[in-house]
C-alpha cells in the first residue's frame, strides 16, 4: 500500500454537512474499519477539495454495497458488480445518503472486506483498486 494520502476531500455521505475534516493516516484507518465492519454505510472520497476531478462513492445497506469510482478527466466510471445480476434492471434496496440517488442492483456486492480494500487503495492512489473486477463505463 502506498504511504502518501492523495485524497483532498472526504465525507460520510454525499452531502456537504457530512464532511470529514481530518484526512490523516489515522482517519483513513478509521474510515476503512468502519466500512469493513458496516459501522458506516456511506462514504465519499475526492482527489480534490470539491470533487470536480472525480470521486469514490460508497453507499450500502446491511447486506449490499454500491461502490463506484469516477474519473472526471477521462470520463470513465468503474462500479462493483454482481455477475449473476448483470441483466437485471432492478434498483438496489439501499437508502442513499443524499436522499434521492438510485443504485442499480447489478452494481452491488456483499464483500465488505473488498470494499474496505477499495476505499483504502483509493485514499492512497485516487485510482480503482486493481485487485477487484470492475464494471467499466465510458461517457
Amino acid at each position: 500500500m502506498p504511504e502518501e494520502i492523495k485524497i483532498q476531500g472526504a465525507s460520510w455521505g454525499a452531502l456537504p454537512s457530512q464532511e470529514i475534516h481530518d484526512i490523516s493516516p489515522a482517519s483513513i484507518r478509521d474510515m476503512v474499519e468502519k466500512i469493513r465492519t458496516g459501522a458506516s454505510r456511506s462514504l465519499m472520497l475526492t482527489p480534490d477539495e470539491y470533487g470536480e476531478e472525480g470521486y469514490l462513492m460508497l453507499e450500502s445497506s446491511p447486506d449490499l454495497i454500491f461502490l463506484q469510482v469516477w474519473d472526471a478527466e477521462a470520463e470513465i466510471a468503474w462500479a462493483c458488480f454482481n455477475p449473476d445480476l448483470l441483466d437485471s434492471d432492478e434498483e438496489a434496496p439501499i437508502e442513499p445518503s443524499d436522499g434521492q440517488s438510485v443504485f442499480p442492483l447489478k452494481c452491488t456486492m456483499k464483500d465488505r472486506e473488498m470494499a474496505a480494500k477499495c476505499v483504502e487503495w483509493y485514499a492512497h492512489t485516487c485510482e480503482p483498486y486493481p485487485g477487484m473486477d470492475w464494471l467499466k463505463e465510458s461517457f
